[in-house]
């Protein structure tokens, strides 16, 4: 299911979709104004990121589901990768 709705999303607005896909922000510059807000917006969080990472114990093949709460921080906003993959051959 989720093959199919990236596939989809890959016809309408590839970058968009790719970007959603791995956790990432995806800007559309309509005009100068939205450029100009979006650049900010882009500033403003180049200074406020942290790169997490995790080695499954266990890891089986197939697609797996990652959730990232900030315990304490309800106002917080997180942006992060919703899933990974493993594959046969990454498994030791």
């Amino acid at each position: 299911m989720l093959a199919m709705l990236a596939m989809n999303g890959l016809h309408k607005n590839a970058p968009e979709t790719v970007a959603q896909l791995t956790g990432g922000e995806y800007y559309k510059f309509g005009n100068e104004k939205t450029f100009e807000r979006e650049l900010m917006t882009i500033a403003n969080h180049i200074p406020n990121r942290y790169v997490l990472s995790f080695t499954p114990q266990s890891p089986h093949p197939g697609l797996h589901a990652i959730k990232l709460e900030v315990k304490d921080y309800a106002k917080l906003h997180v942006t992060a990768r919703t899933n990974y993959w493993v594959d046969d051959e990454t498994r030791p």
